[in-house]
């Protein structure tokens, strides 16, 4: 099985930025009421060993 040509290469890779643009917006569409305390007061909002993985995920 040989490589793909440039133009399907560019084509998968324009497909892919155009896939997450379009997700993003639709992420920020679902929260945009959302307001800066709502965002920024997440507390106790996590159980420990969740929360715990993460920090060891991230290499923290």
């Amino acid at each position: 099985m040989g490589q793909p040509s440039t133009q399907a290469s560019n084509a998968i890779i324009y497909l892919t930025y155009g896939l997450f643009l379009v997700m993003g917006l639709a992420f920020a569409w679902k929260f945009r009421n959302q307001s800066k305390e709502q965002f920024l007061s997440s507390n106790r909002t996590q159980r420990a060993i969740p929360l715990a993985l993460n920090f060891i995920a991230s290499g923290e």
